[in-house]
């Protein structure tokens, strides 16, 4: 196939499409083509950082953001002691569109329960990728509407855990400055520890990683009267009290399911979802600081778009009381040492809940 040598002699990328073509079912070809093709694409498109300030019309404030990634990866050297590979993020590329991707998210209609893929070297995950959003719409169609809720939104950065060197992409340059900085440093805590089968863990673990990482860059960067940090904290202030507020909705619906199981209407259904959001309207709304959530009542929930949110949003208190801990006393390296132990937990979600409690 000659998507495989498109200008690539890198033996690593050539091992991974092998290991994805032979691991994987005949069905799979046309979407393993599809995803291949797409990753050499942006492999193809990469320019260095230097020469995409050079070479491409950037806003000022792009060209800042640009400029911020060597201070990042250096911050998270030598400040954090993360150990990332210095050749991430050296590399830049213009995309033609907004997103770079387009995660398809299936759930099952009457449970709080995600519909899974699985993948070599990653494990099961509850999404599946596409570079096309009409393809990533087409796949939707194949899980009928009175058995699973389903979801496509687009995707402005996602990491191969440097797999393939990832680049800053375009689409991360559409976030402002401190979501940009934030951005990166989930990325990079992709690199750093990684849970195999536990996509939403790994998720939750790099989100955490990200801000906290962020926030200790802006007080050294800008001092602690930053107004930057002041928003940040702000913006964390109201993720915990949107997280604690999800958290208790997920086991609360999560019983309903199964209480109600096989009884359950469409319009039982989108009334028990509607109950969540004035809730949230009710009691968390106005007790945030900040535009975070404002949206969340106005949205259309189903089950998948639920686990999406739980996939960032879950027990996020329990990431707090780790960080928190004289353990680990805020410092980011000591978290991600100890959350490390989890790597071999069946569990990963359950060991920290069960090592928090001793904190």
């Amino acid at each position: 196939m000659e998507f495989l040598f498109v200008k690539q002699k890198n033996k690593k990328i050539q091992i991974l499409i092998f290991s994805f073509l032979f691991l994987t079912g005949c069905k799979d070809m046309q979407y393993l083509a599809h995803v291949s093709l797409g990753q050499v694409k942006l492999l193809n498109q990469r320019v260095s950082i230097e020469k995409a300030l050079e070479k491409y019309e950037l806003t000022e404030s792009e060209r800042k953001k640009l400029k911020m990634v060597s201070q990042i990866k250096k911050f998270a050297l030598e400040k954090l002691k993360l150990d990332i590979d210095e050749d991430i993020y050296s590399t830049y590329v213009k995309l033609d569109e907004a997103y770079v991707s387009y995660l398809l998210r299936v759930a099952y209609a009457y449970e709080l329960k995600a519909y899974k893929w699985n993948f070599p070297f990653i494990g099961y995950t509850p999404y599946k990728g596409f570079f096309d959003k009409e393809k990533a719409k087409e796949a939707a169609k194949f899980f009928p509407k009175d058995k699973y809720d389903t979801l496509v939104r687009g995707v402005a950065a996602y990491s191969t855990l440097n797999w393939f060197e990832d680049s800053i992409l375009s689409s991360m340059l559409s976030y402002d400055e401190s979501d940009f900085v934030v951005t990166v440093f989930h990325e990079l805590a992709h690199t750093v520890l990684f849970f195999k089968d536990h996509i939403d863990f790994n998720e939750r673990f790099a989100e955490f990683v990200g801000r906290r990482s962020a926030e200790l860059f802006y007080l050294e960067k800008e001092g602690a009267e930053s107004e930057t940090l002041q928003k940040m904290h702000g913006e964390w202030e109201d993720e915990l009290l949107f997280s604690s507020f999800m958290t208790t909705e997920y086991g609360e619906l999560d019983e309903w399911y199964k209480q109600n199981k096989g009884k359950v209407t469409p319009e039982m259904k989108q009334k028990r979802l509607k109950d969540i959001q004035n809730r949230f309207l009710r009691n968390i709304q106005p007790n945030l600081k900040t535009n975070s959530y404002h949206y969340f009542s106005k949205i259309k929930l189903n089950n998948a778009r639920l686990l999406s949110y739980r996939s960032y949003k879950h027990n996020t208190g329990e990431f707090e009381k780790l960080f928190d801990s004289p353990q680990v006393n805020k410092s980011i390296s000591a978290f991600v040492e100890y959350c490390s132990q989890f790597e071999e937990e069946e569990d990963p979600e359950v060991a920290l809940s069960e090592a928090v409690k001793d904190l």
